[in-house]
């Protein structure tokens, strides 16, 4: 079903004694038809859910199966060894800096994840990505957040954790990591119209307190939610996003506005709400989310899901608003 590089990661859960549950098992099993396949495994997700074996912290074949669902190439750990090997002994020093400046606070207050994590291990892993994405970008603030949750579930290989970040940020998010921030800036208008359309009244009062996603917004869509606790939260909103496209953070994030929706008109300040998002509620942001799309005009899902890649969605958004009067 998927060529890994890293059959090691298959090998490590196919462990002393633990039984297998049916996605390990799904993963573990030759597939004809690697479409057909996948298709089988996002469902399985959405019904059944990655889950976590007693004993541990965390399921121990999630980076597998993230891999699988990014559809990471084949990637071997001596190419990253080599990658290492190849970075400039300054880095252009404001690079190194940047990275510097992100690595030593990424999740600070999660103790489970600093014991798993090395502040050097980040570096390393996002000194390899500025060096093999486009020059006139080299590193994007926020890329050691997008990092974080990949790094703890592939803690015990960094090839793998830098192998699905590369795929990420290349192939699913591109414009997330342009100089300016391209894709970021149009999720952000997106979700705004998003909000109008599925909730006008908590827009229109976020509105009246001059709270534009732009302000309140931007760390959430920037890191597909990451950036909000609990990371075991994160883990299962991401194994929906690589399931089912990284675009429905848009969603998730508009869902967290929903789910807090009686705090926010209550507050004659927001803002302070919205300052730090409350702790994440994954089983029901994925609910809400699933329930907006059929709330949506014809078209703009569409737009919401091109809209990581695909250059062109800015105007054809505009047109779209001109459109529907939005």
């Amino acid at each position: 079903m998927h060529s890994s590089p890293l059959k090691q990661q298959q090998q490590q859960h196919q462990v002393r004694g633990r039984k297998k549950d049916s996605i390990e098992q799904f993963i573990s099993s030759p597939q004809l038809f690697l479409e057909n396949g996948l298709s089988q495994l996002r469902y399985m997700i959405l019904i059944e859910g990655i889950t976590t074996p007693s004993g541990y912290d965390q399921c121990p074949y999630r980076s597998y199966v993230w891999s699988i669902l990014l559809r990471v190439p084949n990637f071997e750990s001596q190419q990253y060894v080599s990658l290492l090997q190849s970075i400039p002994h300054n880095l252009k020093s404001e690079i190194y800096r940047k990275i510097k400046n992100d690595t030593f606070r990424t999740l600070k207050n999660d103790n489970n994840f600093k014991s798993k994590v090395t502040e050097d291990t980040l570096i390393r892993i996002l000194s390899c990505i500025a060096i093999t994405i486009d020059d006139e970008v080299g590193y994007v603030q926020g890329l050691n957040v997008l990092l974080a949750p990949i790094a703890y579930v592939c803690h015990k290989s960094e090839p793998l954790a830098f192998a699905i970040l590369h795929n990420l940020v290349i192939n699913h998010i591109p414009l997330y990591i342009t100089p300016n921030l391209d894709g970021v800036h149009t999720a952000l208008h997106l979700m705004e119209i998003v909000l109008k359309i599925i909730d006008p009244v908590l827009n229109e009062y976020l509105d009246s307190k001059f709270l534009k996603p732009e302000i309140y917004a931007f760390p959430s869509i920037l890191t597909l939610s990451a950036c909000t606790p609990p990371l075991k939260s994160v883990l299962k909103l991401w194994d929906f996003l690589f399931a089912y496209g990284t675009h429905m953070n848009i969603l998730f994030v508009v869902a967290q506005l929903i789910i807090n929706r009686s705090n926010l008109l209550n507050s004659e300040q927001p803002m302070k709400i919205l300052r730090n998002f409350p702790p994440l509620n994954e089983n029901e942001i994925i609910k809400l989310s699933l329930s907006f799309i059929p709330e949506l005009p014809k078209g703009l899902y569409d737009l919401i899901a091109r809209h990581g890649y695909d250059k062109n969605v800015p105007n054809q958004l505009k047109a779209f608003v001109f459109e529907h009067n939005l």
